[in-house]
């Protein structure tokens, strides 16, 4: 009996373990939390070292002279930060109202506030050594002095905390003055699901924190920007941990796997100093099963007659489809559109999303970052906003399944401007918009390049020539953009004016950008070099599909979304790069040219001993069962070595007067069983 006993003890947490997990359960915080949640704000005393005190005295948060509790230094901003009562339609604080606009209000965080004035020597004299977990232990130690916690606004009891036992939970600890070489952390750096086990006195009782955030926030106004690093944290507790790093958030200190090579930017509650608009997306609260009453699902828009709710969650089985995209903060109207295809069944699945944000005419925590407080930064345009989901696709299952390693930042932008080839060029000047500095360098926006381009909300590589091999020292962000000689100092890689779809749009495989997938090369950096990691969830081929997206504004802001699956047409010029496939049919309408050509943008870890770039030559393969047609008067032009390759069963026809043109160096292979057929005055020539 007792080693019976003993054996269901060990297989119990193996059960425990297998239980399904929801996305919505949150690593730490469920969906629908409300409560409130306890604020430690602590000010370093520096009467020790007061050369260490760098951290400028504000009004915002003035520098403490006296040590203690609530007793001076008190920032002035507390309440515009958190509310202490939650009135819905009426919110103010920045982070009460950040979740709250983002969960329609299923998740309510309200807030009180400690300010411990903390002596360096105190610290030193208790615990020997100066960090932030001795400095915190510190302050813990002075609240229980005085007998338990006295917040400011008079919230005292442990009833009102978020907490399971005597734990509590979501607690947010922020200091004012310390840096990585003396307190162990930066002003706008932190952690997120912390536990500190040093017993906090309330009510008489000892409670430890768990699942808690810590930060340096500085002396500033942090309150009034909602992408701040204390949102970042909390979020953690949503999301999940370092491998859930996405929409501006992602930094190269972890080691799991990145669905691309380089940081993304984007926008959302995972965001932080690199997010453009400050809200959250489309993606989060699908995760997080927030959906408005109204809704028809947690992907849902309107009908075309804007009657009711419809599931707008698609893929290519659901056929040619039309919705009414309304405000995406009020409404939580979105498109979600799934690719048709990748490179193998271990693949991750790729996603559209479409968002309409109303920006400027919502009245909601939606604008791009600092655009509130700083002139230099526009406020954002009002449209359609787009970015592609990749993998994280999986809301129930074990915990693995849910909180996966493959996929972070998984989140990519698609921008109106499109993707381009960028070059760098030397250049000094002193930027002039939020973060003062002189920097020395531009990036001019080159030829198009939609299937393997850069944009403005990404960092960018620029190795050195005698590099073999990708290194993060080569990664660096867009401070100036210059398009046609023009410069673009206003921190175009937090958002600007040329990303939202404000205006009748169609996209579809020949635009730029086009509706096609993004190549992805899952990698990670362990050290100075970026190394591939997971290559069986990738897909670096283009897929050339019918999927047509055209987006119609309308007065009242909302804009209408017509979705097609036999958008065949290419009516335009393009300029195409990498490893494309055609699965079904392409058409290059009469007069207009598409350019095979070497895509100049960074795309694997190592130089190709071929082109002596980060990027292989161009490769179009035609397979089974599809048809490219090239209509009359149009041109494909192969140039820099490219190759155009027909597979058995794949048809290529060059229409009466079209051409189909070989550059010196490239290749036309016609395969057993394809068929080139060439019409009337059309031609194949070599050059």
């Amino acid at each position: 009996m007792k080693k019976a006993l003993a054996l269901w003890l060990l297989a119990l947490p193996l059960c425990l373990l297998a239980q399904e997990r929801h996305s919505w359960d949150g690593l730490s915080l469920p969906y629908n939390t409300k409560g409130r949640v306890l604020n430690l704000f602590l000010n370093v005393i520096y009467d020790v070292h007061p050369e260490k005190s760098d951290v400028e005295s504000t009004t915002f948060w003035p520098e403490a002279h006296h040590a203690g509790i609530n007793n001076e230094a008190i920032p002035s901003y507390l309440l515009d930060f958190m509310d202490t009562v939650y009135r819905p339609g009426e919110l103010h604080g920045t982070m009460t109202r950040l979740y709250g606009e983002a969960s329609f209000d299923t998740m309510q965080l309200t807030g009180d506030f400690v300010v411990v004035n903390v002596p360096e020597s105190r610290v030193l004299k208790q615990y020997g050594t100066f960090g932030y977990n001795q400095i915190i232990k510190t302050a813990i130690d002075m609240i229980n002095e005085t007998g338990g916690l006295h917040t400011v606004y008079g919230h005292d009891h442990i009833d009102s905390y978020l907490r399971k036992g005597n734990v509590l939970y979501g607690v947010q600890i922020m200091i004012r003055n310390i840096r990585r070489a003396y307190g162990g952390t930066d002003i706008g750096c932190g952690f997120g699901d912390c536990g500190v086990s040093h017993p906090l006195l309330i009510d008489g009782e000892k409670y430890t924190m768990q699942k808690s955030t810590i930060q340096c926030v500085g002396a500033h106004n942090f309150a009034i920007n909602p992408a701040n690093i204390v949102s970042h944290e909390i979020s953690h507790l949503l999301f999940g941990g370092n491998d859930f790093h996405a929409s501006g958030g992602n930094h190269r200190a972890p080691a799991c796997s990145m669905s691309f090579l380089n940081i993304q930017g984007g926008y959302g509650l995972m965001g932080a100093a690199n997010s453009s608009l400050v809200c959250c997306n489309g993606y989060e609260r699908w995760r997080m099963r927030w959906q408005h009453p109204e809704a028809a699902g947690t992907i849902a828009a309107h009908d075309v007659g804007n009657t009711h709710s419809l599931p707008s969650d698609i893929s290519r089985d659901d056929g040619n489809l039309s919705f009414r995209l309304r405000d995406f903060l009020t409404w939580g109207d979105a498109i979600r559109i799934r690719l048709p295809y990748k490179d193998s069944t271990t693949s991750s699945n790729q996603y559209i999303w479409l968002e309409n944000h109303q920006i400027g005419f919502n009245n909601k925590l939606d604008f791009f970052q600092y655009s509130n407080d700083s002139e230099c930064r526009p406020s954002g345009r009002a449209g359609i906003y787009a970015y592609y989901q990749v993998g994280r696709d999986i809301l129930s299952g074990t915990r693995s399944e849910v909180w996966d390693h493959f996929d972070r930042d998984n989140l990519k932008s698609i921008t109106a401007e499109g993707f381009y080839d960028f070059s760098c060029e030397p250049d000094s000047f002193w930027h002039a918009c939020v973060a003062f500095n002189t920097l020395n360098r531009a990036f001019v926006r080159e030829k198009p390049n939609p299937f393997c381009g850069a944009q403005d909300q990404a960092l960018f590589f620029f190795p050195n020539d005698e590099d073999t091999l990708l290194m993060t020292s080569a990664e660096t962000t867009m401070w100036r953009k210059r398009v046609k000689g023009n410069n673009d100092d206003a921190i175009p890689f937090l958002g600007d004016m040329y990303d939202a779809f404000a205006t009748h749009t169609r996209i579809n495989m020949g635009t730029n950008p086009s509706t096609c997938n993004t190549p992805t090369r899952h990698a990670t950096n362990r050290g100075i070099f970026i190394k591939e990691q997971n290559p069986h969830k990738d897909t670096r081929t283009i897929y050339l599909t019918g999927l047509g997206i055209e987006m119609v504004p309308l007065e009242d802001h909302d804009f209408l979304v017509h979705i097609r699956w036999d958008d065949y047409d290419i009516t335009n010029d393009a300029r195409w790069t990498g490893d494309i496939a055609l699965m079904e049919m392409a058409r290059l309408t009469s007069g207009h040219t598409i350019t095979l050509a070497q895509n100049l943008t960074v795309a694997q870890t190592s130089r190709d001993r071929e082109t002596h770039l980060f990027a292989p030559r161009t490769r179009l393969t035609c397979h089974n069962g599809s048809t490219f047609i090239l209509d009359k008067k149009s041109t494909m032009r192969l140039t820099d070595n490219s190759s155009l390759v027909l597979e058995n069963g794949s048809t290529f026809i060059v229409g009466d007067r079209a051409k189909l043109v070989l550059r010196p160096g490239c290749k036309l292979i016609v395969k057993e069983g394809a068929k080139l057929e060439v019409q009337g005055k059309g031609r194949v020539v070599k050059k």
